[in-house]
Parts: C-alpha cells; structure tokens; sequence
C-alpha cells in the first residue's frame, strides 16, 4: 500500500463522497431544472452497482490468487516498493492505467467483452449513478489484463489498490455539470472527456478510453475532444427497451446467441462473437468503424 493509504481507507472515504455527489447534483439537477435524473434510470444504476459489489467480492479471493501466481513466477524487473518507493508507485499507476486502457478498448471492440460492458453505456442519462452503473462481470475480467504486471514484479495487492484509486477518479468523471476543468483536460480524464466516450453520436463512437489519464487516447489515436456544436446524445447506438433488471446485464449474450446460431459459415458466426459489435453479415447493423467510414467526408 501506499504508506498510510489501505484499499479499505479508500473505499471508506470514497463511498461517502460518492453518496454527496449524487445527492448534490440530484438536488442541483431538480433546482435548475437540468433534468440530469430519471429515478427509474438511477435505480437501474444502483442494481447494478449492487451486482459488480457482489460478484467483486466473490471473485476477489480466486483473481488475488490468480495474478499471485503471475507474481511468485515472473521476473521481478519492478523497483524496490522500500528503496525506490516514488518510482515504484508512479510506473505502477501508469501501469495499472495503460492495462484498464487496453481493457476498456477490447470491451469496445469484441463483442462478447462488450456484452459484458454495454450495461454501463445503456443509460440514456449521464450523472454520478451512472458512474456506479458499473460493468458488472469487470471484476472477474481486470485480472486478465493484472497478470502482466504481476509478473514484471508488482505486488499483486498494490495493483488492486492502484486500481481502486482509478476507480474512484473514474467514478468522478460521469457528470455534466462540469464543464472544463482547464489544464487538467490536457492529461487527465475528464468529465468533458468522458462525456465523448458515453456517446452515441457517431463521431464519438469508440473514443476516450482513458479512465485516469487521457494521454493514452492521444498516443494511440483514440481521443476525441467534446464538440461544442454537437453535444453528447448518451447511450448506446441501438436503444434498447430492457423488460427488467436482469435484462439489461443479459440482454446482449442473448443476442449473440440468436445472431450466431443462424445458418452461416464458421467465419460469420464466430465475427458475431469475436467480431467489433455492430458486426452483421447482410448489412442489417453496422460496426462504429463502418458508420465514421460512411460519414466521413473522404
């Protein structure tokens, strides 16, 4: 951990900020008419909080135990976390930031990672219950992407704290009430760039993957700043009209289990699993890439 820091502080203090949040911009959003809430949508967001909490904690003992045996049999190339404790911590953060970039970009781009993260872009609002409108089998899936530093030699307890405090940032950053946060917007991930990446509107598709630090979006050719001339319409290409709360996390397996159980090739049914969402063999849907393509001026 980071000298006094524990994951359980962080939590502590987090989780009563988040509830001030919510209640100021609710209060905020019905004293100035904003309209940023529909409750309906807000309690959707707290079910599904409520399931990434649950599966978290289940899936914590078995996923520490996982990137642990990445730890006990790597390499060790990670500086001294006692000696070389300032660099340590910041190669960690960045890290840990580049392996949630990578992450959230293959969650955007085969669908079956995707429907397992649509749920937190299905809301048609954009507030802080929407920042607990979490994916909800991400905690099994982040281990994957811990197992690479684990096995350059970070401790496999500092990568889950250094994720946590990500989180917390993250969770920050879903709100329209703040504009521009001035020189942050140049390397941080801010709301106004965050506000890109929830849109449905086709210049925004597939941008600002950042959840800390932006600069990866500009390094990888990802980043996409907010429009004044076209504000964000939030939610995801296709609305869809859940029947319940279970629908909204299952709703897009089942559809990958319709569209690949047609009568098609080998190549067409595995494009509907591993193929970018969107994908469709006749045309019907199309990928973000296809629909910038179509826009384009070029």
């Amino acid at each position: 951990m980071m000298g006094f820091l524990t994951a359980e502080k962080v939590m502590l203090f987090t989780a009563p900020l988040t509830v001030f949040l919510i209640i100021l911009e609710s209060f905020l959003s019905a004293r100035y008419e904003w309209k940023f809430y529909k409750w309906k949508d807000s309690l959707s967001n707290v079910f599904l909080a409520a399931c990434f909490f649950l599966i978290d904690l289940i899936s914590k003992g078995a996923g520490f135990i996982f990137i642990s045996f990445f730890y006990f049999h790597g390499f060790q190339l990670a500086p001294d976390p006692k000696s070389s404790a300032v660099l340590y911590w910041i190669l960690l953060i960045l890290l840990q930031d580049v392996a949630y970039w990578l992450q959230h970009f293959l969650d955007h781009k085969v669908r079956f990672l995707w429907a397992g993260h649509i749920h937190h872009h299905s809301s048609a609002e954009f507030n802080f219950t929407v920042g607990i409108r979490s994916a909800v089998f991400e905690p099994i899936e982040k281990f994957v992407f811990f197992a690479p530093i684990a096995l350059i030699g970070f401790r496999p307890i500092d990568i889950i704290f250094a994720y946590i405090l990500s989180q917390a940032w993250g969770i920050f950053v879903h709100t329209r009430m703040i504009k521009k946060l001035g020189p942050l917007e140049y390397f941080m991930t801010t709301p106004s760039h965050h506000r890109v990446h929830h849109g449905r509107n086709v210049k925004y598709l597939d941008r600002n993957y950042g959840m800390l630090f932006i600069w990866w979006d500009k390094l990888f050719g990802t980043f996409e700043p907010e429009d004044q001339q076209e504000p964000v319409d939030f939610g995801i290409v296709k609305n869809v009209q859940y029947k319940n709360y279970p629908d909204i996390i299952f709703n897009e397996y089942r559809q990958i289990i319709k569209d690949s159980t047609q009568k098609l090739s080998l190549k067409q049914r595995l494009k509907y699993i591993f193929g970018p969402p969107g994908y469709s063999h006749d045309g019907r849907s199309k990928t973000a890439k296809e629909l910038q393509e179509e826009q384009s001026p070029n």
